[in-house]
């Protein structure tokens, strides 16, 4: 290593722990499973919380009622489309992205 890159990692880690953030929380979160020494483990992953989900609702001018509800992996929100029939939106519940319609 030459003395510019490890200036600059001695600096990025100052400003992080200075911060108030540590390395740790700073990294990028995957979730789902990993691997440790040949086991299997979950790891939980935030869901988005009801306001981002109407958020992306109302950019996407869906008229919507109710609270979202958590069913097999994905926010149901119950709403109505452009000619006032009664729809089901799926929204993704960890990054709050629009799935799609579910027309009954």
């Amino acid at each position: 290593m030459n003395i510019k890159t490890m200036l600059s990692a001695a600096a990025t880690a100052l400003v992080l722990t200075v911060g108030g953030v540590s390395a740790a929380d700073a990294a990028p979160f995957h979730g789902g499973f990993y691997h440790d020494r040949g086991r299997v483990e979950r790891v939980d992953r935030r869901i988005v919380d009801h306001r981002v989900v109407f958020d992306t609702l109302r950019t996407r001018h869906i008229r919507y009622v109710g609270t979202p509800y958590f069913v097999r992996g994905h926010y149901v929100v119950r709403s109505f489309d452009r000619f006032g029939h009664v729809t089901f939106v799926e929204v993704n519940p960890y990054s709050g992205a629009f799935i799609g319609f579910i027309r009954l």
